[in-house]
């Protein structure tokens, strides 16, 4: 997967009903087969509509397989996995306790992925809960997804297919003819037992490489020193560089340590903004107007080093149009800009000795955990 592939199209998906629209739409389009895998399934009203729609596939012959990680998703039961597949859907969880799979310690399934019929394609950090939907009294969780058709997704149905039936396998993809008027897409991973550092390292080549503009919307952000001294070098070639980063999170702990870095982040002339519409779940990167990546992966020591991670890569300089497009809606109408001026004054010493603690916690904890998998 290390290749740029031709897509017949690649088209960006927001959280909300954009994406389950789209989400149903495929899956009553589907002939063949349907593959979906994603950190948190709940059986909320959303889930049990994407159930519904999944039955309506399987009476047309449509073959099934949920692969869902038995922590993100444990608050399906036993009785629940039993109802779903004595209806046809064949459906598992990830890395469940005493498993074969859960001799690693800390590894979680945080794939969001859904393929249909082996050429289209739903990648992004969108789990099937409600609040990625959204509800009556609760707007959607700020995230994305990416629509991809073309027999690129080939890629994506085999890996699917291997994670569901434990397979360990490697593949053999031909190289593609590449016209200058294809969309070009790149299906990056992370996942240590495999020895895949991917993403990072793509994030990083990006940030090194990048000439105008960089923008990160970025849930969970806490970056490392060696990311950080990319950042210093970036700002120092005269790049822009932006943040937008969560107003209102699920993780409060990791929400103030993010905030330690804040003055970081001002002090080498990084802009930061805080979205705060709804809870950021967000995972984007915007480089010089003609690359985007978006995915799973979050820029901290638990995506680097532990989760199964899953991005795709698009080089389209008319998706990334799109995209900028709703960056600059979202600064413009739903973020707020932190200054060195608003910070410093609004910070008081209590929340920056807290800031620091949860800071210092995390990294403690890494340290200890994940340093070994360096």
């Amino acid at each position: 997967m290390n290749s740029y592939y031709p897509a017949e199209s690649a088209k960006l998906a927001y959280s909300g009903n954009d994406y389950f629209d789209i989400l149903r739409k495929i899956i009553d389009d589907s002939k063949t087969t349907i593959h979906i895998q994603t950190y948190i399934f709940e059986l909320d009203d959303t889930g049990k509509a994407v159930l519904d729609s999944l039955q309506s596939a399987l009476k047309r012959g449509v073959e099934v397989f949920i692969l869902a990680d038995a922590y993100g998703s444990k608050s399906i039961s036993k009785k629940d996995i039993s109802n779903i597949n004595d209806s046809g859907i064949r459906f598992r969880l990830f890395s469940p306790l005493f498993s074969s799979e859960s001799i690693y310690m800390g590894r979680r399934l945080h794939h969001k992925i859904v393929v249909v019929d082996k050429k289209t394609a739903l990648v992004g950090g969108i789990n099937i809960a409600d609040k990625y939907h959204g509800t009556k009294n609760e707007q959607a969780w700020l995230d994305y997804a990416v629509l991809i058709n073309g027999n690129v997704c080939e890629q994506l149905h085999d890996l699917c297919d291997d994670f569901y039936n434990k397979k360990n396998r490697s593949h053999s993809i031909p190289a593609a003819t590449i016209s200058s008027n294809h969309t070009l897409v790149r299906f990056t991973r992370n996942d240590w037992v495999k020895g895949m550092n991917d993403i990072h390292k793509n994030y990083l080549a990006v940030l090194n490489q990048s000439k105008e503009s960089v923008i990160f919307i970025a849930s969970y952000f806490l970056p490392g020193y060696r990311f950080r001294k990319a950042l210093k070098k970036a700002r120092k070639r005269g790049v822009n560089i932006t943040v937008i980063l969560a107003g209102k999170s699920d993780m409060p702990y990791l929400f103030y340590a993010e905030k330690y870095l804040y003055p970081f982040f001002l002090q080498h002339g990084i802009r930061i903004l805080e979205w705060k519409d709804s809870i950021m779940h967000a995972k984007a990167v915007l480089a010089d107007n003609d690359w985007v990546t978006i995915g799973s992966y979050n820029l901290n020591p638990v995506s680097h080093y532990l989760s199964i991670e899953l991005n795709v890569e698009i080089k389209d300089p008319e998706f990334a149009s799109a995209f900028r497009d709703h960056i600059r809606e979202i600064l413009d109408h739903a973020c707020t800009e932190i200054t060195s001026k608003n910070h410093g004054s609004s910070i008081s010493w209590f929340s920056k000795l807290r800031n620091s603690i949860m800071y210092h916690f995390f990294k403690f904890i890494f340290l200890i955990f994940i340093s070994k998998k360096r």
